[in-house]
């Protein structure tokens, strides 16, 4: 029951985080000017660096686990 909370959790926050991204691309794009190749290119860069922080965060987790056996 618990697995399914967490992913049932995870599905909210990938579809939250997709709607999110829509909206940002729509106002960069419609509102604001920018090109299309102007806003992957920056949405590149910052799925990069999330991705990054992401690792680097359930990474040190693991190594405390690990250090608390």
């Amino acid at each position: 029951m618990y697995i399914l909370l967490k992913f049932a959790n995870f599905l909210i926050a990938i579809c939250v985080a997709s709607m999110v991204a829509l909206t940002l691309g729509f106002v960069a794009h419609y509102h604001y000017g920018l090109s299309r190749v102007d806003i992957r290119a920056s949405a590149l860069t910052g799925a990069a660096i999330f991705a990054l922080i992401f690792a680097l965060l359930v990474a040190t987790e693991w190594i405390e686990k690990k250090k608390s056996k």
